[in-house]
């Protein structure tokens, strides 16, 4: 919905995390991906030699691979697509159930990640919210149990974060667990993407932050006054710098426009504080609580309900489609 910008601080704490991965929060007993892979690739035959050097090139690569960002994974892709290309990936390697991309993603522990480590990291950043709709929350519940096939016998219910992987673990297995390839979502846009493509890239080296907006139709505003009736408010979802095929990939992905119109309320609500003249009352906001509240973003967040500044916009569920209206209604 809104991309993040790359910087030096962000990559700096990738790599923090990335360097003391699953070493202090996991005991001693715990193995560590290096090691899995290490085993994996000691079974594979000499027949299937490139599948081992496959292997060898993620342990040797391990943590430029962790860290990397859109433009090295492209690289990355281009490298490890010469030794096995990712079309072989499903390729069944000393078994005859399981294939080699499932078995490099269970080496690499990408279901622990998920599980405990990238949750935790998570919840000290600004990422807690769908990064493709912004609408809902990305822990869902999970029931786990002792057989996962007939899934009986629960054992536990775990809240677990939901990911989608922009280069998809299916075709590139190593880049299963790499910091720029997990985009934190809700339940329903991961199923609802499936195995298609999104154009949205959610990370960017570039100052192309914001390429989706919401509006209100001015003259909806005007029908909706004279009955007050709800369904007269045009609430719309369009991409800035005019890119169609984006703005309809995401809307038939995971459809955006019809999401929000079932969230037509908050966009009244904004409507009727419009009207009520936020500037009197953020005046006296300022005046009351102006040393309880000396940044004024905090007061445009109890007006509008909802955090205010771009940069937050994935830290609660509507912050884009709430901040984009009441600018355009100059209540923020």
């Amino acid at each position: 919905m809104r991309k993040i910008k790359i910087t030096d601080i962000l990559k700096k704490e990738v790599a923090s995390f990335n360097k003391d991965l699953f070493v202090n929060t996991r005991p001693t007993s715990f193995q560590l991906p290096q090691d899995r892979l290490s085993k994996l690739a000691l079974k594979i035959s000499r027949r299937h030699h490139n599948y081992r050097l496959y292997i060898e090139k993620i342990i040797d690569e391990y943590y430029d691979i962790l860290n990397a960002d859109p433009m090295k994974m492209n690289s990355l892709i281009t490298e490890f697509d010469s030794i096995v290309h990712n079309s072989r990936m499903d390729t069944k390697i000393n078994s005859k159930k399981i294939g080699f991309n499932e078995k490099i993603v269970s080496a690499m522990r990408y279901e622990d990640l998920r599980e405990k480590e990238f949750p935790a990291y998570l919840l000290n950043s600004n990422i807690r919210t769908c990064v493709y709709c912004n609408a809902q929350s990305t822990l869902t519940i999970e029931p786990i149990y002792y057989n996962k096939k007939k899934k009986k016998k629960r054992k536990k219910v775990l809240a677990k974060l939901q990911l989608d992987h922009f280069h998809p673990k299916s075709k590139y297995p190593f880049l299963c667990t790499s910091y720029f390839n997990l985009y934190p979502t809700c339940a329903n846009c991961n199923l609802a993407k499936g195995k298609e493509s999104a154009l949205f890239e959610l990370y960017t080296s570039g100052h192309d932050l914001d390429i989706f907006k919401f509006w209100i139709d001015n003259k909806s505003i005007i029908n909706y006054w004279i009955n007050l009736n709800l369904k007269n408010l045009e609430i719309k979802f369009e991409s800035l710098d005019g890119n169609i095929e984006l703005l309809q990939n995401h809307n038939e992905l995971f459809q955006i426009q019809k999401i929000y119109d079932a969230q037509k309320d908050i966009g009244e609500e904004l409507v009727w504080k419009a009207k009520a003249n936020p500037t009197t009352y953020r005046k006296t906001l300022n005046k009351t609580f102006n040393k309880i509240f000396p940044d004024p973003s905090i007061i445009d967040r109890m007006i509008i309900s909802n955090y205010s500044k771009p940069e937050e916009t994935f830290k609660r569920p509507m912050a884009k489609y709430t901040q984009d209206i009441a600018r355009q209604l100059k209540i923020i």
